[in-house]
């Protein structure tokens, strides 16, 4: 009778998921992807439902790199991981586009351009990390027009309160590459406030403070109202990482 009932129930419960339609088991199976490939990988082999809406590309597109290295080593990846990040790749994963953004921006003159190309692709995807880079590399850069770009793309990511934890990131990243690249940042010291006023001189004696900034700390909460200011120093804190 016991064994009865758990087949009853077992019946029960794949005919519930039956019912379920693709299109949300699909939305389902990509939140948990995205907080962990362990746990979407473990609830892939429970039917062939899971199994059928896990191998979307939109779980694909949204699932999380944490397990793996930031620049994974061909040498050292295996064929499953191989493919499983290729199919990330080809499935416009933010991630994947923001790292190989990273290592074709910083390792050599020639990718740089596919690197912005991927840096923007992941920015456009929500990628707050790849929109701070993007912003920055542009303010560098010697178009004006651009460096107003990247300049108003900075004001919107720092409306989002997130630039410290960007910022921390990026620099964990560099810290894992071999950066030879540096000429991206040329034109650094170039300034986007022509002030002597607005409170440039306070954001320079805080800066000289041991305890400030943090990985972590925004520069717009230190209180100084001039947006320029606070994105001339935010830039000198990007290139700082690259010993610039």
């Amino acid at each position: 009778m016991g064994h009865l009932r758990v087949q009853k129930e077992s019946n029960k419960k794949q005919r519930t998921i039956k019912s379920i339609p693709k299109e949300l088991l699909v939305e389902i199976l990509a939140k948990v992807g995205t907080r962990s490939i362990v746990d979407l990988c473990m609830v892939k082999p429970c039917c062939k439902e899971f199994l059928d809406a896990a191998e979307d590309d939109h779980v694909y597109r949204h699932v999380s790199m944490e397990n793996f290295a930031l620049v994974p080593l061909p040498w050292f990846t295996r064929e499953k991981e191989s493919s499983f990040l290729k199919r990330c790749r080809e499935s416009g994963n933010s991630e994947i586009a923001y790292r190989e953004g990273m290592v074709q921006c910083f390792s050599s003159s020639s990718t740089l351009k596919l690197g912005l190309q991927n840096l923007k692709k992941a920015m456009l995807e929500g990628h707050h990390e790849a929109k701070y880079v993007y912003c920055m590399l542009l303010m560098c850069g010697e178009d004006e027009g651009e460096r107003e770009e990247g300049f108003r793309l900075f004001c919107s990511l720092e409306a989002s309160t997130c630039v410290g934890r960007c910022r921390k990131r990026v620099k964990s990243f560099v810290r894992s590459v071999w950066v030879r690249n540096n000429p991206l940042l040329r034109n650094h010291n170039l300034s986007f406030c022509c002030s002597g006023t607005c409170g440039g001189e306070r954001l320079k004696k805080l800066s000289t403070r041991w305890s400030w900034p943090q990985d972590d700390e925004d520069v717009a909460s230190i209180g100084v109202s001039c947006q320029r200011c606070r994105t001339d120093h935010e830039l000198g804190l990007f290139c700082n990482i690259f010993g610039v």
